[in-house]
């Protein structure tokens, strides 16, 4: 809007600043914080955070754990085992238990792919709870 003095010599200001400079600044800083913030998230190291315990009691009778040696092999309550043979024993300890849990331990030098085939061999017995049993480091 145009402020016109009262007298008609004087020269003209204008009373709105131009913003296109500012949106001009505020897209480009946008643009950079699109293209940047992925390579950003990839490159992250995570600590992941620690939880609550579980307020549902379990007990300790239903719950069965699965070992994983660093040579690769299963033990299931300290019983060599083949995944096969874990599947099918599993499944019948379901049956007779529907509330089984098991526990994973699995050296840290093990491949992940053999740590998913438990997994896997659990799922296919029916097994719905498991967790990964860790060491806690102080």
């Amino acid at each position: 809007m145009k402020r016109f003095s009262q007298n008609a010599s004087h020269h003209s200001s204008l009373a709105e600043l131009n913003i296109t400079p500012l949106l001009d600044l505020a897209f480009v800083l946008l643009i950079i914080f699109i293209i940047t913030t992925p390579m950003i998230e990839q490159g992250i190291n995570v600590s992941t955070p620690s939880s609550s315990p579980n307020q549902m009691a379990v007990d300790p009778a239903s719950v069965k754990t699965v070992s994983l040696d660093r040579d690769g092999r299963i033990f299931l309550e300290k019983e060599p085992v083949t995944t096969e043979t874990l599947e099918k024993k599993l499944a019948s300890m379901i049956e007779s238990n529907p509330k089984l849990a098991v526990g994973i331990r699995a050296d840290k030098s093990l491949p992940y792919e053999k740590v998913v085939a438990v997994i896997d061999a659990l799922q296919k017995a029916g097994v719905t709870q498991f967790g990964l049993i860790t060491k806690v480091d102080n």
